[in-house]
């Protein structure tokens, strides 16, 4: 399922996935998936065992969870620069001089995801779910594929994170 979008530049055997909370006594809210430390922490409710014939919401965010493991292994301080980015948006918009690299670890992530459901399911299975915030026209894939062009040729070049 992810495979085909994040290649080679993870290391999939190093990656759990946990039914259950990264943060002890509660602290973890019940709707909040986490993933620190390379591996992604599902509440009891949002864990399944396999995502890949999951419903398209679940998917989407265990994309964008993949997202912050394909950080960590690239090596972002994940848990460090989360614990900043708290009251960081998810949302975003894709103006033509920006990449990847220009944006937070959860714009990144969700970027990404959001491009694996306009890619997989098309334009109105996109705008039910999207945090992408911009004009949406024609040229919506090609705004998506311009950002992510580093991520799109090699995940692991390591441009697709810093500039």
């Amino acid at each position: 399922m992810i495979e085909p979008l994040y290649k080679d530049s993870i290391n999939y055997g190093d990656v759990n996935i946990f039914n259950g909370e990264y943060l002890p006594f509660g602290f973890q809210l019940d709707d909040y998936v986490m993933a620190p430390n390379g591996n992604i922490y599902f509440p009891e409710g949002l864990f399944r065992e396999d995502f890949s014939s999951a419903d398209l919401i679940d998917k989407a965010i265990f994309v964008h969870e993949m997202g912050h493991v394909w950080q960590h292994q690239m090596g972002v301080n994940v848990r460090s620069r989360g614990l900043f980015s708290l009251a960081s948006s998810y949302e975003y918009s894709l103006p033509r001089e920006k990449d990847l690299a220009d944006y937070s670890l959860e714009q990144q992530a969700s970027i990404i995801a959001d491009y694996y459901v306009l890619t997989k399911y098309g334009i109105n299975i996109f705008l039910q779910q999207s945090t992408f915030k911009g004009l949406i026209g024609p040229d919506l894939k090609d705004k998506y594929e311009n950002t992510l062009r580093f991520f799109l040729a090699s995940p692991s070049d390591k441009r697709c994170l810093w500039k």
